[in-house]
């Protein structure tokens, strides 16, 4: 019985492997896609940050939504909800000729990325106790690798004339069989048959240490996403790169932020969680500003810093069930409810700075965010250090 349930968790966690891909190439293959949006509906740097802000409250409203579904009916079948959405909007997003259909469309597949990624997020580490952190880095591996071989693929496919609409068609099509697989996957359908006593929005957002968290994962997933979706534009619009030359440093940065999420489970779990990931960040911001300084010279240098940003993301994410006791899926969903809300308004602001001061000035907002993030990641190495300690965890 026992190995029957471990290998069914275990192909249920290749499943999830596969729709993480799936999402990182839905999610970041836009940073290569911007230039082509901004011809196609003949829009400004500060109308795309809009589109983007719209995707944001898509993801936003579904991350919380997701989190209480999660409690309710399952995780299994929120990623199924998930995966028809994503579907629905993708098949928008190809064929849509109008800028506000299109906007629907992003709404829409930040909000099928949104119920996909926080009911993975939460059942990851109910699946398997032991390790897991060790686990959601590398489930995360398998959103960088998705983010590296999108970033890269879809810069070459571009180069060659194929279209973005083509692109969003075939990922369609890679979900459709996504949804036919997962009729055969065993998902533990794990939720609050018993009702354990709920917290509301108010209490939650009471907590200091909900709000540390908060902060520290909103300007850290900025600098994530934001080096996915601006790096590009920086690139074409500062130094004339074309798609291709691009997409190879953007596909750079991604490869060895992969790596990090291979790796850096293993080291995060020898050595320390939030302690490894301060200092890691650390690095990264140090390297991010060195890059942006050396101007064209310095994109290589950028594209390191994916190295060090890797395992921010599913380390603090992992940490939460252990941190917060009771409702951890909600309180999961909360936090990056905000979190994403806060990459959203950043998103707008980048935009908006780099239509009124230019591209290179605006895209030291990237490491701003990253140093922000390391401050309140103090707060949060400070205030729940006892408590993962207690759970026999380096911190």
């Amino acid at each position: 019985m026992y190995k029957r349930n471990r290998n069914n968790n275990i192909t249920a966690l290749i499943f999830m492997f596969m729709i993480m891909i799936l999402a990182a190439v839905s999610e970041n293959t836009r940073g290569v896609f911007i230039p082509s949006f901004k011809e196609n509906f003949s829009v400004n740097d500060t109308k795309i940050g809009f589109m983007l802000t719209m995707g944001s409250i898509g993801y936003i409203a579904f991350t919380y939504l997701g989190g209480a579904l999660s409690e309710k009916i399952g995780q299994r079948k929120v990623i199924n909800i998930g995966i028809l959405v994503m579907i629905l909007s993708l098949v928008i997003l190809s064929f849509s000729k109008d800028y506000k259909v299109f906007i629907i469309g992003m709404v829409l597949i930040n909000s099928g990325l949104a119920l996909t990624s926080i009911a993975i997020n939460t059942i990851v580490p109910i699946m398997f106790i032991s390790m897991q952190t060790l686990i959601m880095n590398l489930v995360h591996f398998s959103y960088g690798l998705g983010s590296s071989l999108g970033q890269w693929g879809s810069g070459k496919l571009m180069f060659k004339g194929v279209s973005f609409r083509s692109i969003y068609l075939a990922v369609a099509m890679a979900y459709g069989l996504m949804l036919i697989a997962a009729r055969f996957i065993k998902i533990p359908d794990i939720h609050n048959e018993e009702k354990e006593a709920s917290i509301s929005l108010t209490k939650a957002l009471s907590n200091k240490v909900v709000i540390f968290y908060i902060l520290a994962l909103g300007f850290y997933i900025f600098a994530e996403v934001g080096t996915g979706n601006w790096f590009v534009n920086y690139m074409e619009t500062s130094f004339n790169f074309n798609e291709n030359k691009s997409s190879i440093y953007i596909s750079m940065f991604f490869a060895v932020f992969t790596v990090g999420r291979l790796l850096g489970g293993f080291v995060v779990e020898k050595f320390g969680y939030i302690d490894v990931v301060l200092k890691s960040l650390i690095i990264g911001l140090i390297i991010y500003i060195v890059g942006i300084l050396l101007g064209e010279k310095g994109v290589g240098v950028i594209s390191i810093a994916g190295l060090f940003l890797s395992i921010a993301f599913p380390t603090i994410v992992g940490t939460l069930s252990k941190v917060f006791k009771g409702n951890s899926s909600y309180i999961t969903g909360v936090i990056i409810t905000f979190a994403t809300s806060i990459n959203m308004v950043l998103n707008l602001l980048i935009g908006i700075a780099n239509d009124n001061l230019g591209t290179r000035i605006a895209f030291y907002l990237i490491p701003l965010s990253l140093l922000i993030s390391i401050i309140f990641l103090v707060l949060v190495h400070k205030e729940t250090k006892d408590v993962l300690q207690d759970k026999g965890l380096k911190i």
